[in-house]
């Protein structure tokens, strides 16, 4: 990321695997007719269904289990499981995921039931010691290597899942497990629901850009706005008082509240037990078990190497922005709330690039057209719109995908952009419906949203977007891609089954997109004049690239780190205190005084405990992958569908060290992460000491 916007400002790439934590309903049914769309029924009508999707499933794994033991191979046993758990996916994706989107309070309310019901029971599918049997027994057989590896997934499943306990250990974490979903859902509640303002002065409004104006609700005598995702960037960039900076960042570090650091605290706790009694010394190591990384202590050799070699740089960009501060007579040291505004100004003297005019040539309805023109040319697919759209609220876009060369649907993809009350307060791909293959050979095609929270038009300016923003809309409808390329004939082992510390990887790499000259004048249209990005910005941008790298670059290494540490340690210890001891030894700057920085890190409780190091970890494959696409070209439709084909269609049927060896022609190298990073490596060919 090249310009710190805010201290926890690159959260928001991270969201893109964060819905996965529910098992997510198909726009076709199994024999392919039209079935009615989850957001067009009544809270009870989903309860109904919800209920109903999970009976049927249950029911369906029954009847697997009990064939006698003769019967029960991967065809009779395993196979039909696997079939139903497609069908239950098809069935309930969205019915879980309507409470983070839909306006109505009571379908949210429901659909939260159905994601407790539908959560419950996938911990106790994933605990059933039958099928754990069954998946032993069937991994013992001869398969083909996309069945082999269902088996073992399953296997690995059960043992995660408790299902080789005894029946009272077993009975005992299935239900620490069914409290620890209530915990993490009703964190996450907490900051979709959170409805923070801030009140402004004229004085403290007047120097806002006019797309901010916009935003300002009067309530009686009173001006407020907005404390969220879709606010922070423009507002921490152009308040110039630092006194009104302080108090929105205190604000806005506060979200969650004390009642988000106490379901954290529970669920630390209730993770440690769960891993000593899965045999296991710590949750780090219950959860990197299964992930590329393998240890806690490989993942935080690697996060503290990284760190090591950016506090430095950190440091020296911190006492850059001090001259800066001192022409404006800041009257004290800088501190967090005042990074992202001297860091602009900074960039404005020493690049002639200002975030402002740079927002310019980019409004939404143009980067949106091209963007999606891009992913069109490169990926061999087609997209039409779909007027009217069918959707859970006016102003979300549908759009039909097609494969380019053969015109057959394959799937549908939403856009869900701007703020409204109560929706999923970051930027992240939705996965609506999973794609798998019926025993007959039908497919169920995917449908995937992209769900964002960009700064709404305001006064006299339609929506513009910082450079930022539109690297995030690249990265998130990459995911988009993979899940409606995705071939695999499983829903298990399909895009939503990559290893954690993988799955970002894909997306990541498709971020230095927005780095390529041709790209960014594509993308680019100033919203009066209508030219692209003159040459000489886009020049000046690319030399901004890695500006800020030591800020960002330890802010997301100080996140993952404390992550390990809280899952690694003492389940006792105070999440707030072990985050500001952290923060004070990993980042240039410790986070600000009364902060509850926790109780907002919904990556924490959203299915990426002790695996935010991910994200740095998926970033090595992201930048190796490609150093295919930069030699051959970035727009070269045939590595894009090379691509397509070999590291996003297989889905989870391969491992990521197959996938990248099979695209490169050549095995995992760190070289072009370090460079990207800015550090080098440790004397071992660039790769972290396992």
């Amino acid at each position: 990321m090249n310009l710190l916007i805010t201290r926890r400002s690159t959260q928001r790439v991270a969201v893109g695997a964060m819905i996965a934590l529910a098992i997510l309903p198909s726009a076709l049914s199994a024999q392919g007719k039209e079935a009615p769309k989850p957001w067009h029924l009544t809270a009870s009508q989903l309860a109904v269904e919800c209920r109903a999707a999970v009976a049927d499933m249950r029911a369906a794994v029954d009847a697997a289990v009990k064939r006698p033991l003769a019967e029960q191979t991967f065809a009779h046993s395993l196979r039909p499981i696997e079939e139903a758990n497609g069908r239950l996916a098809s069935r309930t994706n969205m019915l879980t995921g309507l409470l983070y989107l839909s306006p109505d309070k009571a379908v949210r309310d429901s659909s939260t039931a159905c994601n407790q019901l539908v959560s419950n029971y996938a911990v106790e599918l994933q605990a059933d010691p039958r099928v754990y049997a069954a998946a032993v027994r069937a991994s013992k057989e001869p398969l083909s290597p996309i069945d082999k590896a269902l088996a073992s997934r399953y296997v690995e499943n059960g043992r995660h899942g408790g299902a080789a306990l005894d029946s009272a250990t077993r009975a005992r974490t299935t239900a620490m497990l069914q409290r620890l979903n209530d915990l993490q859902r009703d964190f996450n509640l907490a900051l979709s629901g959170d409805s923070s303002r801030i009140t402004l002065s004229d004085s403290e409004i007047a120097p806002l850009p006019e797309q901010m104006k916009g935003q300002l609700e009067t309530r009686g005598t009173e001006k407020t706005l907005r404390v969220d995702e879709s606010t922070i960037g423009l507002f921490m960039r152009n308040e110039p008082f630092s006194e009104t900076r302080h108090r929105y960042l205190h604000v806005y570090d506060r979200r969650g509240g004390e009642a988000n650091i106490a379901r954290l605290a529970q669920a630390v706790a209730l993770r440690d037990s769960l891993a000593h009694l899965f045999g296991f010394p710590s949750w780090a190591a219950y959860q990197l078990d299964v992930k590329v990384a393998k240890t806690p202590q490989r993942a935080t050799d690697f996060i503290r190497q990284i760190d090591a070699g950016l506090l430095t740089k950190a440091r020296q960009e911190l006492a850059e922005l001090g001259p800066v501060a001192e022409q404006d007579h800041l009257g004290h040291p800088i501190a967090n709330w005042d990074i992202s505004y001297y860091s602009e100004k900074l960039r404005k003297a020493r690049y002639a690039v200002d975030a402002n005019e740079v927002r310019k040539y980019f409004p939404v309805e143009h980067v949106v057209g091209a963007v999606l023109d891009i992913y069109q040319q490169l990926f061999g697919i087609a997209l039409t719109e779909v007027k009217p759209a069918d959707v859970w609220v006016p102003g979300v876009r549908e759009y039909t995908v097609r494969d380019a060369a053969t015109h057959r649907v394959i799937g549908t993809t939403y856009l869900d952009l701007f703020p409204r009350p109560d929706k999923f307060q970051h930027f992240a791909q939705f996965p609506v419906d999973p794609t798998w293959r019926h025993a007959d050979g039908t497919r169920e095609l995917p449908a995937a949203a992209i769900v964002g929270n960009w700064p709404a038009p305001g006064g006299k300016e339609p929506s513009l977007l910082s450079h930022q923003d539109v690297l995030v809309f690249f990265h998130e409808f990459g995911h988009a891609v993979a899940q409606l390329t995705d071939r695999s004939p499983y829903v298990t082992l399909g895009a939503g089954g990559l290893r954690q510390d993988f799955v970002e990887a894909p997306s990541q790499m498709l971020e230095n997109w927005m780095w390529e000259p041709a790209v960014l004048a594509r993308v680019s249209k100033h919203y009066e004049t209508g030219k692209p990005l003159p040459d000489s910005l886009i020049k000046r941008m690319l030399a901004l690239k890695h500006f800020r790298d030591g800020f960002n670059g330890t802010s997301q290494a100080f996140y993952a780190a404390y992550d390990l540490a809280l899952h690694s340690g003492n389940p006792s210890t105070d999440p707030l205190a072990l985050w500001n001891k952290l923060s004070t030894e990993l980042e240039a700057i410790p986070e600000m005084e009364g902060n509850l920085g926790p109780a907002g890190f919904g990556h924490l409780m959203s299915g990426y405990d002790a695996g935010y190091y991910g994200y740095l970890w998926s970033k090595v494959y992201a930048q190796d992958l490609y150093t295919r696409f930069a030699k051959e070209g970035p727009m070269n439709p045939r590595t894009g569908q090379a691509y397509r084909e070999i590291v996003v269609g297989p889905g989870a049927t391969q491992e990521p060290d197959t996938a990248l060896r099979r695209f490169l022609g050549r095995p995992l190298s760190y070289d072009a992460f370090f460079a990207e990073m800015g550090i080098g490596g440790n004397g071992n060919g660039g790769k972290p000491t396992p």
